[in-house]
């Protein structure tokens, strides 16, 4: 199967980017008409990827307020993407953030973004590898873990296949950190509509292949927090966690194919 252009590590500004797909589709200016042509060419095979998009961005910004409510203000966004638009430094700006994500391009423009801010790192490493992570410079002279962090993991755990053994992974990060550490989790989930989509664009557009998709049942999902004290409302469909009174609701938000939550460690 062919490397799919927008694979971490082969990208220059000149070519697409997922990162920055998701920031021109969050309203964001860190995109190329490159990333723009790629944004088309997924919505044409599912138009509504830019609402999950701005779904889960919006979900990431209800748990970062909740955690700073409760007195949380050390943060660890794995597959942050790039730290523009209402991420979690700009949500909570007293915070120690370290955004971690593997494609070099990503890191590289990421750094370029947070240089003015010495309480935000960003680290370039693969979240399936957590020791690296967490014994990294970034994390190190950002963050004090002997006090409490809230480990992030935003709309990315479906670009890690069941091998890499996702539950096991998080479970390394939360048993590193201190008690009274924190896990919030998205996920899209599992649907005919998303595969449907997959396959469309795959007829669609054969010499741009999509990287492999695991799309998850919410039942597994809960699964990441085992062990764990989940917070109220539990795992749910993301429209229904915690929803902002002053935003348009949305239509029928139990049938939204993906669900978070939020756990502390006991």
């Amino acid at each position: 199967m062919a490397t799919p252009i927008w694979a971490p590590g082969v990208n220059g500004p000149e070519k697409p980017n997922t990162a920055r797909v998701r920031d021109y589709w969050l309203g964001g200016t860190h995109n190329t008409e490159a990333d723009q042509e790629l944004a088309a060419h997924l919505v044409s095979a599912a138009p509504h990827l830019p609402y999950l998009c701005r779904t889960h961005r919006e979900f990431l910004g209800r748990v970062v307020s909740r955690l700073t409510r409760l007195g949380i203000r050390q943060f660890i966004d794995l597959g942050s993407g790039l730290p523009t638009t209402a991420n979690v430094h700009l949500v909570a700006p007293d915070a120690r953030v370290v955004y971690v994500d593997i494609d070099p391009a990503v890191a590289s423009q990421g750094r370029e973004i947070i240089a003015d801010n010495p309480q935000v790192s960003y680290l370039c490493a693969d979240l399936c590898q957590p020791e690296k992570v967490l014994d990294s410079p970034e994390v190190h002279t950002t963050l004090d873990l002997s006090e409490p962090v809230a480990v992030l993991v935003l709309d990315v755990l479906h670009f890690v296949p069941d091998s890499a053994e996702p539950h096991k992974v998080l479970a390394k990060y939360m048993d590193a950190l201190a008690p009274g550490s924190y896990l919030g989790l998205s996920h899209t989930c599992r649907d005919p509509f998303m595969l449907a989509a997959v396959g469309l664009f795959g007829s669609m557009y054969g010499d741009q292949p999509l990287p492999t998709f695991t799309f998850r049942y919410p039942e597994q999902v809960v699964q990441f927090f085992d062990g764990m004290e989940i917070l109220s409302p539990g795992v749910v469909p993301i429209p229904l966690w915690e929803p902002d009174p002053d935003e348009i609701p949305d239509r029928n938000p139990e049938n939204f194919q993906g669900c978070g939550g939020l756990a502390r460690k006991i």
